[in-house]
């Protein structure tokens, strides 16, 4: 059973509201040690880089995950091995997974940033892994399996982090 997005992005808004409201509750009993200026720098470069990442990621699904493009964003019926997704099975989720912190550290509430996002991220990471993979299982069979042996669901070295923030491909699909 696949999950429609627009349920995928209420659980997102529900995750991010909520934690971000039991932030306010930390930040009012302790605060943690965070300058304003510092925080929103970081948060706002946090934001850049996970914008970027999404951007590259997204465009290689749209490019390489559809037969057609008359289908949506989440009818993908084509594999994507190629690009960031030759090194890591998930990593639109592990850069959107860190929007917690970055919200945090923006509005500079140091709880959400430090305490309640790190929190969201893992779960989200959780949910791509439980959910998507079953999902993909279910869409693409054996060529999935075969990729999940060969390709870590996320994978943190530099240069395969380097590959979801470089160059997107063309919209013009290139055989792989």
């Amino acid at each position: 059973m696949v999950i429609p997005n627009s349920i995928r992005v209420l659980v997102w808004a529900v995750l991010i509201i909520g934690g971000y409201l039991l932030g306010l509750v930390i930040n009012y009993y302790l605060l943690l040690p965070c300058p304003l200026i510092p925080c929103f720098v970081a948060g706002i470069a946090l934001l850049i880089v996970i914008g970027r990442a999404a951007g590259v990621t997204g465009r290689y699904l749209r490019v390489y995950g559809k037969s057609s493009p008359d289908k949506s964003f989440g009818e993908l019926d084509r594999l994507v091995t190629v690009g960031p997704y030759s090194c890591m099975r998930h990593p639109m989720h592990f850069y959107l997974s860190l929007t917690p912190i970055a919200i945090g550290l923006v509005t500079v509430n140091q709880g959400y940033a430090f305490i309640i996002g790190p929190a969201e991220t893992i779960m989200i990471l959780l949910m791509a892994v439980l959910v998507d993979e079953k999902e993909s299982l279910e869409r693409f069979g054996e060529a999935y399996e075969e990729y999940k042996r060969k390709v870590p669901a996320f994978n943190p070295s530099p240069k395969c982090l380097w590959k979801a923030l470089s160059h997107k491909p063309s919209l013009k699909p290139r055989e792989h």
